[in-house]
């Protein structure tokens, strides 16, 4: 496919119409006719079904616009670092994170690498984890930099960094629990409906946010991350929060395409977030502490 023919694909597919697209790109109907037919000789298969005058995109060409919007997105990245070459700003650092890691921790990350980095532009996004990896392993759309919970599962052109780790948290409505504590063991989970990430888990779920959510509607017990859980702690007071046992820990990687390595300005970023990481597991011990529950006791069924 040449450019051109994607700039009239794309337009066709945008504005509905060969008319809409010839206006879009001030060039005639024919022109752009020609051009889709071109396309379509090219490609061996048809884009568009003609019904009644007016263009019905097939299948493969439902399918060859998904691929076409992310290299629109990356053009027009390249437009954007043209433009800020021309005003001198310095660089872009795009960064793709999961909603737990972005909503929580990255926020206070991204305040510190502002000061220190103030005419850098900042991109960031948030997917679940599989999604994260999946974007960075296609560096030529875009993102330098994503932050996941366990990279064990990354395609091999993917590079990772441990950066840190968080605690694994239950969350429960204040009455599941007969005896306040801190702690919490597997074999108390036994004969409760588990909210979770996990494929056994008996309520599947795809944040651990809305585990959080249904747990404290009594929906069964939530199985979670520490990040979420503070979060939890602080915006609902009667929520029961307890920590699995310390040697059950969810790894906190940094991820990143290997071809590029990681450059300087993301490896700084990399540390202000184990640093904004390291204070939001420790915020989730003082709260606990704070709510009077003495460290070390084992809570009861």
């Amino acid at each position: 496919m040449r450019f051109r023919q994607f700039e009239v694909f794309y337009a066709v597919m945008t504005t509905g119409s060969v008319t809409g697209a010839a206006n879009l790109l001030d060039v005639s109907q024919p022109s752009v006719s020609k051009t889709l037919q071109q396309l379509e000789g090219d490609l061996g298969y048809a884009l568009f079904d003609r019904v009644r005058g007016r263009l019905q995109p097939t299948e493969e060409a439902r399918s060859l616009m998904r691929d076409a919007e992310r290299t629109r997105a990356a053009m027009n990245d390249l437009r954007e670092a043209s433009r800020r070459l021309r005003r001198g700003a310095q660089s872009h650092l795009r960064i793709v994170t999961t909603p737990a890691l972005g909503h929580e921790v990255l926020p206070d990350a991204v305040t510190a690498f502002a000061r220190r980095w103030p005419d850098v532009q900042l991109t960031i996004s948030t997917r679940h984890s599989g999604e994260v990896l999946d974007e960075i392993s296609k560096p030529a759309f875009g993102f330098d930099l994503g932050l996941v919970f366990d990279a064990s599962s990354r395609p091999a052109s993917v590079g990772a960094q441990e950066i840190g780790e968080a605690p694994i948290a239950l969350v429960a409505s204040a009455k599941v629990f007969a005896r306040p504590g801190t702690e919490v063991r597997l074999e108390d989970l036994a004969g409760r409906p588990v909210i979770g990430l996990a494929l056994r888990s008996t309520v599947r779920v795809q944040t651990y946010r809305l585990a959080c959510a249904l747990a404290l509607r009594d929906v069964g017990v939530a199985v979670v991350d520490g990040v979420t859980a503070a979060s939890v702690m602080r915006d609902e007071p009667t929520a029961d929060v307890r920590l699995f046992p310390a040697d059950m820990k969810l790894p906190v990687n940094a991820v990143y395409p290997l071809s590029l390595g990681l450059p300087m300005m993301s490896r700084e970023f990399v540390e202000l977030f184990r640093q904004a990481l390291d204070a939001q597991n420790k915020g989730l011990v003082e709260g606990l502490q704070r709510r009077g529950r003495a460290p070390g006791r084992n809570s009861g069924k």
